[in-house]
């Protein structure tokens, strides 16, 4: 009944953009190009490549480097290919430079798991326009920023006669911003996604044959039909792409996002490939979820102002707690609930004294926690393979 994810930790080693500060494209250390677990990982998953910078900064031989590591799979969309050189500042009545480019790119997505764009990209308007085209394939964007040594224009400027140091000056205000995303997180490869919404399935197959569990989630589930009531049509709303965020930043506006975007840790792990362990499922009448228990080197990379967590009777929780992936999410409820639920159920774990009841399953001890909450503790834990990035799109809906 359930599918286990099989992963080899010695074998092994899941969207965001920090600025280079090497002297040169040469001397940076890409994970994508030099890692092996890393590039083991992508030759798995989608993933939409962003090369950022200045005319002449390296950007071409970045993309070049990308499709010779991962012939066949790869392809490079180039500004340069179609004639199309960047304006300092453009405008709406500019876009239909890109049609012929734009064209290439949506035919390379879905075709191809790795796309390459090449280009300044040093508007707005424009990484909105393909983070979109990203977030309609299921693709995990990956910005990669490129900057002259020194911010040394007058040298780039010789060496690429098309443009003055003038020009060049117009466009690097923009190139120097950090592009703050909605999230960051760790993003699953796609078979393990695959994984681990199987093991989801089978969960609810197996907790719906458990009377107990029925009578009891029946009375809170949000459901005007009881009698009828079918638990994995309740569950309908899933995530496209399975993830464990990190760091809430909604491109920005959240406090300490600025400063953790700019994180050397941050920074170091951009497109480098982890593996999480997923300790437990549990379930609520808002959300299914899984428990993701971070190892010392995946802590780093969780908020310090996500610390512990206390509540009213002074329950407090290690640091990370709220670590997990969304599963699916009842109707009219938001993928950030999951998180409190888990939050919720780990604190009733510890400050009730009475005794919980209890079911045995094939991969762990299920545990009723009044409410309609369930938590089953998995005996073996499940790794998962991920990609830490961040999710760039705009998105009108609370999330996580």
């Amino acid at each position: 009944m359930w599918r286990r994810i099989v992963c080899s930790i010695g074998n092994l080693f899941k969207m965001g953009a920090k600025a280079s500060k090497c002297k040169s494209p040469e001397g940076r250390s890409f994970p994508f190009l030099e890692d092996k677990s890393t590039i083991e990982v992508m030759k798995e998953t989608r993933t939409f490549f962003i090369l950022r910078g200045l005319p002449g900064s390296g950007k071409s031989s970045v993309a070049k480097k990308i499709v010779e590591r991962y012939p066949s799979i790869s392809v490079m969309a180039s500004a340069d290919h179609w004639k199309i050189s960047p304006l300092p500042k453009e405008s709406e009545t500019d876009s239909s430079r890109y049609d012929k480019l734009d064209q290439q790119i949506k035919q390379c997505l879905g075709d191809k798991q790795i796309v390459v764009v090449d280009d300044t990209h040093h508007t707005r308007e424009r990484l909105d326009y393909l983070f979109d085209l990203a977030k309609e394939k299921d693709y995990i964007v990956f910005i990669v920023d490129l900057r002259p040594a020194n911010n040394d224009l007058d040298s780039l400027a010789k060496s690429n006669r098309n443009y003055t140091v003038q020009q060049l000056k117009l466009m690097e205000p923009e190139l120097q911003k950090n592009i703050i995303p909605y999230y960051f997180g760790w993003f699953l490869a796609r078979q393990d996604a695959e994984k681990m919404r199987t093991n989801a399935m089978d969960f609810l197959d197996e907790i719906w044959k458990n009377e107990t569990f029925v009578e009891e989630f029946v009375k809170y589930a949000k459901s005007d039909s009881k009698e009828n009531f079918n638990l994995k049509e309740y569950f309908q709303k899933k995530p496209s792409v399975l993830h464990c965020t990190t760091k809430f930043c909604d491109y920005g506006a959240v406090p300490n996002c600025e400063s953790y975007a700019g994180s050397k840790i941050v920074g170091d792990s951009l497109s480098r490939c982890f593996v999480l362990k997923v300790s437990a499922l549990f379930i609520t009448p808002r959300t299914l979820g899984a428990r993701v228990e971070l190892d010392e080197d995946q802590q780093l990379l969780w908020p310090k102002d996500e610390e512990a967590v206390g509540s009213g009777d002074q329950v407090n929780l290690p640091h990370s707690s709220r670590s997990h992936i969304t599963l699916a999410c009842a109707p009219g409820e938001h993928a950030v609930q999951t998180g409190l639920d888990l939050l919720d159920i780990l604190k009733a774990e510890k400050s009730e004294a009475q005794p919980h009841p209890q079911v045995r399953m094939e991969q762990g001890q299920c545990c009723c926690l009044g409410e309609g909450r369930w938590i089953m503790n998995l005996s073996n834990s499940i790794k998962v393979k991920t990609l830490f990035s961040g999710f760039y799109a705009i998105k009108k809906s609370t999330a996580e």
